[in-house]
């Protein structure tokens, strides 16, 4: 019986986080990954033609620069490790319909200027918001890498100052709600709610509305950050360091069951037989569901333990990736900086209309119309052979059609992919067949089946919802420890949620505390 201080169930970049911070902290730790690969989400790989390195899934690294992980260096990813992130100007642009568009650049001077074609009022707006939303990103950023307080903490804390009153009302409302407290212009709110929808939400989700001044403050004081060569890199850094301080990585090692005795994990049970120890803990980097509904007995967990985790909500749509070889950079009918945007997104011109899309999703009628696209070699050549490119076309999508379920999409995909490109051929010059080299489809079940995380095609694991957000995640109580002794959670289940952040640097602050490690002293 092989036997670790520490074994991490599930290869994700989180639970390789875990994993590298414990290696760093002196543990004999063991990372337990299913696939013939780690890195989970995160995944880069020559998915069309060859020479063409696509992401499948997450590709933004938004908030990374913030974490210490990569500001400070911590684990010497960049330094030792050679990752190395970039950053796009601008960073996002809006189309809408009629042609119009408002882009997002770090300076906020040229972002209002864009805002200004579309209305002048607004663009005077922006300023003020932004003066509101810049300076309360880092005090939104405090809680996502080190463990959350309690949520009645925070509502306490929010409550004292003027500034957190602001922010606690944010909190409670829809990003729809944010965008109209400030807003006057259908276009100005759909831009702004338009780039948090890609967090699988609605416009109209109530609890999500800091995600509006979050992304804001994100675009205008770091920019959009991705790492050099694919987001794989930021695996490969992790898995090379895991594997310096003595870390032990096994894929191909799919965990059938948590080993406890006694009320305590003890180890894990492969799909093979083998049995490994874990002589300190196990850490779960799957999903919620997947751990507590398939892993582990329910007489080994408290009454009612399970049905809280069944009541467990996915988010408000899956989607659809197509991820395609391209002969050369889009151009787009619009033109201007448009052409070099990172990340652009088609949507409505009407408000009413616009909602009405995001309805006909919660109904599972699939779309076409509104598809996001991300050129990300137009930033970074080395992805692609000289002079071409690749493109990141993806759609909102339902995971349960309305007709056949989610089986459906299995007799639907390529026509539904097809037909994005179609909507990408109204705003573009060049999207002809002649400019198409190679495309691989993922409908929402095929998400889902390339990696089984992503329950019900949800790569954010869980809704983005207040009650199963910040210190509720993935339950009221239990956020990285679980009622079994030793056996804690990790992943996009837990906080700060779905997304490539490297959370698991707040779920190991919990787990060393408990194995009586300084985690500061770790890091210095």
């Amino acid at each position: 019986m092989a036997k670790h201080d520490i074994v991490i169930v599930g290869g994700g970049h989180n639970g390789l986080t875990v994993a590298a911070y414990l290696a760093k902290a002196g543990e004999k730790v063991c990372v337990l990954e299913a696939r013939p690969e780690v890195g989970g989400g995160v995944v880069t790989r020559e998915a069309t033609v060859p020479g063409f390195k696509h992401d499948l899934f997450s590709t933004a690294h938004i908030f990374m620069p913030t974490n210490p992980l990569i500001k400070d260096d911590e684990l010497k990813l960049q330094s030792k490790y050679g990752l190395k992130y970039l950053t796009a100007d601008p960073a996002a642009s809006v189309i809408f319909s009629d042609g119009n568009a408002i882009t997002f650049y770090r300076d906020v001077d040229k972002t209002c200027e864009s805002i200004a074609k579309v209305s002048r009022r607004d663009a005077d707006a922006y300023r003020k918001y932004v003066d509101w939303a810049v300076p309360n990103l880092d005090m939104l950023l405090m809680g996502m890498y080190s463990p959350p307080p309690p949520f009645s903490a925070l509502v306490s804390m929010l409550e004292k100052s003027e500034q957190g009153q602001d922010l606690l009302m944010a909190l409670l409302k829809s990003p729809l709600d944010v965008a109209e407290d400030w807003f006057e212009s259908d276009k100005v709110k759909i831009a702004l709610t338009r780039c948090v929808t890609e967090n699988l939400i609605s416009p109209k989700t109530k609890g999500c509305g800091l995600g509006v001044p979050a992304l804001t403050g994100m675009f205008h004081k770091y920019g959009l950050s991705f790492p050099e060569g694919g987001s794989y890199k930021l695996i490969v850094a992790l898995e090379n360091c895991i594997k310096d301080l003595g870390g032990t990585i096994r894929t191909s090692s799919p965990v059938k069951k948590v080993k406890v005795e006694k009320g305590e994990a003890k180890g894990v049970i492969l799909e093979s037989g083998e049995e490994i120890e874990a002589r300190k803990a196990v850490v779960s980097a799957l999903h919620v569901k997947q751990l507590f509904l398939q892993m582990i007995e329910e007489t080994d967990l408290p009454p009612n333990f399970l049905t809280k985790v069944k009541r467990l909500r996915h988010s408000d749509y899956s989607g659809m990736n197509s991820s395609i070889a391209l002969n050369e950079a889009l151009r787009y009918k619009i033109g201007g900086d448009i052409d070099r945007s990172w990340l652009n997104l088609i949507a409505p011109s009407d408000l009413e209309a616009y909602l009405k899309e995001f309805d006909a999703l919660q109904y599972g009628y699939p779309s076409s119309d509104t598809p996001m696209i991300i050129c990300t070699t137009l930033h970074d050549k080395t992805r692609t052979p000289q002079g071409k490119h690749t493109l990141f076309l993806y759609h909102l999508e339902p995971y349960h059609l309305k007709e056949g379920g989610a089986a459906r999409w299995d007799q639907i995909q390529e026509q539904v992919a097809d037909d994005m490109i179609m909507t990408l051929r109204k705003y573009t010059v060049n999207m002809g067949d002649e400019n198409i080299l190679g495309r691989k489809v993922m409908s929402p079940i095929e998400i889902e089946r390339e990696n089984p995380a992503f329950v019900e095609g949800d790569f954010m694991h869980l809704g983005s919802q207040l009650f199963q957000s910040l210190s509720n995640r993935p339950l009221i109580g239990w956020n990285y420890k679980t009622p079994v002794k030793k056996l804690y959670l990790t992943g996009s289940c837990t906080p700060p949620g779905g997304g490539i952040m490297c959370g698991g640097r707040a779920a190991v602050q919990v787990i060393m505390e408990d194995l009586g490690i300084n985690f500061r002293k770790v890091i210095s």
